[in-house]
């Protein structure tokens, strides 16, 4: 299976060098903005050239994945000009403004759809192919099924994942960490809030909406027989020893079917409990069995590979308590012990200080497998008999993913430049030879050389030191046909003039694309001030009766079943956010017969769903706010595919919301929420709660979810009330009812 790629993460530098060493085709990581993990340590401009440059083998992707301001665009441009230079081998983005600008402006970088995307059936990614995407990444919620029919019909690689920690909401679609603490999870600053507790109106107390991670190891064979291009592993906020650690285990089961790194391993670094999610197929959206469901509402974080069960607790004579149990792993000094506290809680954990065989009184550094051990327990510590022993860290396993080294110094890291030098009696001349109009001439009388075999040796010892990150030295020529000696420090100040030459005339080049693009920007048009009329619509959904209200258009979320009621005045039929690809061409039958009916102004939720309007011959079309528009740009994009109206995303703030009223789109005007519903979570995974439609937050704070149209909604009972930017379209959203 070795022409099937393995994608690593890379929070780090160091991360990136391990994921390699470990056997990773590919690594992907961010650079210090817009990534969507901002808190991962993340590269700069200089590391990320480096890496290239030290595993020419290797592929790195850049991650381009959060959503993008208005007011950050410059700065996006400034980053797409140095990605340009650098030349990774591709770009996951998010942001459709940001796709628009690779894909008009920096056409030579890659385009790969982020998972923040939405791409979750064969019509959304034709969408993103058409827009300039070759690769796609796949929501993680996909059966194989879904998988193979998307491979085979897209024309498109597909990356999926297949380790790693999971979101609870479909990536993309999360508000809750924006909407509750102020952190966007499209911005790379997620709270991780679905791995907090909540309380029932039971007074139970869980974690109803934490995930097991994914792991897909006994899978591979069918995602290759389905034609995956590029396995996932996810982990950018990860030890460089996590990445290795699982990495390697890949590697050995794609190289040779079986691995030495076995799970157990993988759980001596880190070990939630796992899932396959929905690879196998879809479960009933309700009564889902703990052993089958993918959520885990009782531990959280790291415990380790079980091990053992405590079978007494001794005392010595002096005083000290001793732990016996049957080790069934090896066991060494240092080596890190946990025990699952009662009730959920924190587990507890030591590290090994002394140990000894069962049978003996003197300690051991280390123990065999299958022998009944006897461990010193640190004073406090509440342990009883009939507890599980984890094996929390593994010195043994760490010594198999050694730290890898690198000297910076070793590498040629820049552009490839060739020089040619002329040696005259007046002087030298040295020019960049694939760049005809940078060259520098240096006065300096040049006598007869004694050895003038060692010219060129001489030349090309100066102008291998080119002195930046930017260049290195290509195909080298000297022309002394006078046979001339020229001093080290002639050469050296020659090279050093050429080299300033180059980075004035590449700068200036790369200032100039900047500006150019970044008057393309202002070219956008843009008003003083807002729309001085007010419109006013309202979204409900079939189960609802618009309230009364004198409403310009009403909005109604027909969701995939379900007959479509008369209503008086202005009605909009909204699609689903998710589509299945089974129940995708059942929908394109509804959205037929519906438009024969004569509804002919529709709402689009995601790429899918605005293709499918289109190809019906439907003109009318606006876009719900997960067809995220945060900036002109991405507006620019949205009007060309087009859309006439965008609702803007609660979560945008409101200086950005002010940006995008102004606005001056000749077929395209922005919608502002006054109310809705907030839906916080949308997920396909029923909460692990008896009583999920009551939960309670930590801080009193109150959420309720619920199931919608094969989706369940977490929401707060209450509906939001925004401050608006002026006037114009507003919108009031109670289609996410309680």
């Amino acid at each position: 299976m070795n022409d099937i790629e393995l994608l690593a993460p890379a929070g780090s530098f160091e991360t990136a060098l391990a994921a390699f060493q470990a056997g990773a085709d590919a690594v992907y990581l961010g650079l210090d903005a817009f990534s969507a993990r901002a808190e991962a340590v993340n590269f700069s401009s200089d590391q990320l050239r480096q890496l290239l440059a030290a595993h020419k083998d290797k592929r790195a992707y850049v991650t381009f994945n959060t959503l993008i301001d208005d007011a950050q665009l410059p700065e996006v441009v400034e980053k797409l000009a140095i990605l340009e230079d650098i030349h990774p081998h591709g770009l996951i983005v998010q942001d459709l403004g940001v796709a628009r600008l690779i894909h008009q402006h920096f056409p030579s970088l890659e385009l790969h759809a982020s998972t923040q995307l939405v791409a979750h059936n064969l019509e959304g990614v034709l969408a993103l192919k058409e827009l300039g995407f070759t690769r796609v990444v796949l929501a993680r919620e996909l059966p194989l099924t879904d998988i193979r029919t998307i491979c085979q019909r897209s024309g498109v690689e597909i990356e999926v994942f297949v380790h790693g920690a999971l979101c609870y909401s479909l990536s993309g679609l999360c508000l809750f960490s924006a909407m509750e603490k102020g952190r966007s999870g499209n911005r790379g600053k997620c709270a991780y809030c679905c791995r907090l507790g909540y309380t029932d109106d039971t007074n139970t107390k869980s974690l109803p909406f934490s995930m097991k991670d994914l792991r897909l190891d006994d899978r591979l064979e069918q995602l290759k027989e389905a034609g995956v291009a590029s396995l996932k592993i996810e982990g950018r906020m990860k030890s460089p020893f996590y990445v290795a650690s699982v990495t390697k285990r890949y590697r050995e089961l794609l190289d040779r079917g079986t691995a030495a790194t076995t799970r157990a391993d993988l759980e001596t670094v880190f070990s939630r409990r796992t899932t396959h999610l929905y690879i196998d197929g879809y479960p009933p959206v309700s009564g889902q069995t703990p052993e089958n469901a993918p959520i885990d509402p009782s531990s959280l974080g790291h415990l380790g590979t079980p091990i053992g069960t405590v079978k007494r607790l001794t005392k010595d004579r002096d005083g000290r308590t001793w732990l016996r149990f049957h080790t069934s792993r090896a066991l060494e000094k240092h080596d890190g012990l946990q025990f699952a506290a009662p009730e959920g809680g924190k587990p507890l954990g030591f590290g090994i200080s002394e140990m000894r065989a069962a049978i003996s009184r003197r300690n051991a550094f280390e123990v065999r497998a299958g022998e009944d051990v006897e461990v010193l327990l640190p004073p406090k510590t509440e342990i009883t008999s009939g507890m599980t022993v984890y094996c929390s860290a593994s010195n043994a396993v760490k010594r198999r993913f050694p730290v890898p080294s690198f000297r910076p110094s070793e590498i040629a890291v820049g552009h490839a430049i060739d020089i040619a030098v002329a040696l005259t009696p007046s002087g030298l001349t040295a020019r960049a030879a694939n760049q005809p109009d940078v060259a520098v001439t240096l006065a300096h009388p040049l006598t007869p050389a004694q050895h003038p075999e060692l010219t060129f040796a001489a030349v090309e010892k100066a102008f291998t030191r080119l002195g930046t990150s930017d260049w290195t030295l290509g195909r080298l020529t000297v022309d002394d046909a006078d046979r001339l000696f020229a001093p080290a420090s002639v050469l050296n100040d020659l090279r050093r003039q050429l080299v300033e030459k180059l980075d004035t005339a590449h700068f200036a080049a790369q200032r100039t694309k900047v500006n150019e693009v970044l008057a393309h920007l202002e070219s956008i048009p843009a008003s003083d001030s807002a729309a001085d009329s007010v419109r006013r619509s309202l979204k409900i959904n079939l189960r609802q009766s618009p309230p009364p209200g004198d409403w310009d258009e009403i909005i109604v979320a027909i969701g995939h079943t379900g007959e479509v009621p008369e209503y008086d005045g202005d009605v909009r039929l909204a699609l689903p956010v998710f589509t299945k690809e089974a129940d995708f061409g059942r929908l394109r039958t509804r959205v037929k017969n519906l438009v024969r009916c004569g509804y002919q102004k529709w709402e689009a939720a995601d790429l899918a769903t605005l293709r499918l309007l289109k190809q019906c011959g439907i003109t009318d079309i606006t876009a719900d706010w997960s067809l995220y528009a945060f900036n002109r740009v991405a507006a620019t994009q949205l009007a060309e595919l087009g859309i006439t109206r965008f609702v803007c995303s609660p979560e945008n703030e409101l200086a950005n919301l002010e940006a995008l009223a102004k606005l001056s789109l000749p077929t395209l005007q922005p919608e502002f929420l006054v109310q809705q519903a907030t839906p916080l979570f949308i997920s396909l995974t029923r909460p692990c709660a008896e009583h999920p439609e009551h939960l309670t937050g930590i801080k009193g704070d109150e959420f309720a979810a619920y199931e919608r149209d094969g989706l369940w909604i977490t929401v707060r009972p209450q509906p939001r009330h925004f401050d608006i930017p002026g006037t114009g379209w507003h919108r009031t959203d109670i289609s996410w009812d309680a």
